[in-house]
């Protein structure tokens, strides 16, 4: 019987190894989806254990100039390159599709749901999405809404929200300014308030904004670890008419778009 399966596990080999029946197979470990939706960031990823775990409540915390919605769209972006549909409710309608397109986001898969201010919207139309299905995120943007507002989310809101999504193959973002689930959420990163990176050789040439990704809680792994990115623009072009610049100054570099260009763990 021994010899009989290592055989068999010999034979399973010689499939997988074979490059003309590769198209045809399906691996076993490929049928069923990653445990986490990746957040197109690997060093990010690697201390949230693969991505934002699915059928769970993750939240985004920071503040207006953390990077928080970059990281969102960022997430986005990875999700619909991937071939995935994503949904995102728009608390205070502050998405600008092109500049979410310019990060890398399909409009074609992304249903955006626009509320108008009106936090009441948000949750029932969130839970409908998660209920729905079809969605590899699920993404509510509570823009800058202030901390007395978000502390009256009623609990049982988001208990009802967290057993919508439990089992299911959709991860839930929540980013705001403040956390609002607390031991609700599975996840939770904190973005420290973002600083200009200028280049070290040439002084008045930005390279981008860097802030710091704190991992504050974690269902499955010790909490604590922190990455640091930096948002770099790209493409630089370079201002040829300083003369037309009011008060003179630097030179200035103007770019459409960012993308993240750098990352280190920090120790």
């Amino acid at each position: 019987m021994v010899g009989k399966d290592a055989a068999l596990r010999r034979d399973r080999s010689r499939l997988w190894a074979d490059p003309a029946l590769a198209p045809f197979l399906v691996r076993p470990d490929l049928r069923q989806p990653r445990r986490a939706v990746a957040s197109g960031l690997i060093p990010l990823d690697a201390i949230l254990g693969g991505g934002f775990p699915r059928g769970r409540i993750s939240e985004i915390v920071g503040s207006r100039t953390s990077g928080r919605t970059r990281l969102l769209l960022t997430s986005l972006a990875a999700a619909t390159a991937r071939g995935a549909l994503a949904a995102l409710v728009d608390v205070a309608d502050g998405l600008d599709p092109a500049s979410a397109a310019g990060v890398g986001v399909d409009l074609q898969r992304l249903l955006w749901i626009r509320c108008g201010g009106r936090l009441g919207l948000a949750w029932p139309a969130a839970d409908a999405l998660v209920r729905g299905g079809g969605f590899e995120i699920v993404a509510v943007d509570l823009g800058d809404l202030p901390p007395w507002t978000l502390a009256r989310v009623a609990l049982a809101v988001l208990v009802r929200l967290q057993r919508a999504v439990e089992g299911t193959p959709t991860a839930l973002l929540v980013t705001g300014p403040h956390g609002v689930a607390g031991s609700l959420a599975a996840l939770t990163v904190a973005l420290g308030r973002g600083a200009p990176h200028w280049a070290t050789p040439r002084p008045g040439l930005l390279l981008g904004i860097e802030t710091e990704v704190h991992l504050v809680r974690a269902h499955d792994r010790v909490p604590g670890k922190t990455v640091r990115l930096v948002w770099g623009l790209e493409p630089l072009v370079e201002d040829r008419h300083p003369d037309r610049r009011p008060g003179g100054g630097p030179r200035a570099f103007h770019s459409p778009g960012a993308r993240p260009v750098r990352s280190r763990e920090a120790g």
